[in-house]
């Protein structure tokens, strides 16, 4: 998929990091009813380019929050 497909299912990105033939971009999704407790409403994931074309996705680590 390229960048524009996956801003179509996702919306744009809330950061990117880019480096010379790559791209990152970090989105924010809100977690269904079930699989959700009160301190986790979210879960963030990133997805990066190569070329244009996406070559890793997955979930990111959880920062603490204090």
């Amino acid at each position: 998929m390229s960048p524009d497909q996956v801003q179509t299912l996702l919306g744009a990105p809330e950061a990117e990091a880019h480096a010379p033939g790559s791209q990152c971009s970090y989105y924010t999704v809100l977690k269904d009813f079930w699989s959700r407790t009160p301190w986790t409403m979210t879960n963030r994931y990133v997805v990066c380019y190569d070329d244009g074309k996406v070559k890793t996705f997955g979930r990111t680590a959880a920062a603490a929050s204090g």
